[in-house]
């Protein structure tokens, strides 16, 4: 969503539908990791810190993967192409 789409008039309604519901999503999730956090030990949240520490770079890794390599930009081992000449024209 970008912030063209909320001067559109066509399209603004739609645009603050989607940023409502990911408010309301946002808030749920939120207060679900609130009340998980709650009774739980300083040291249990410090190893979750940990997990999502070492789960972020892993995502980062699957992600490129995923994508797969980019093909090197090298000189193509093809046959050349003969240039046509225009008609009407001889060669010299």
């Amino acid at each position: 969503m970008r912030f063209h789409d909320l001067l559109d008039p066509e399209r603004a309604l739609s645009a603050l539908m989607k940023l409502a519901v990911f408010l309301i999503v946002l808030s749920v999730l939120l207060q679900c990791v609130a009340c998980l956090l709650q009774p739980i030990s300083p040291s249990a949240e410090f190893a979750m810190l940990c997990v999502f520490i070492l789960l972020s770079p892993l995502a980062y890794l699957i992600r490129r993967i995923r994508q797969g390599r980019q093909q090197r930009l090298g000189p193509r081992r093809g046959a050349e192409r003969t240039p046509l000449l225009p008609s009407g024209e001889e060669v010299e």
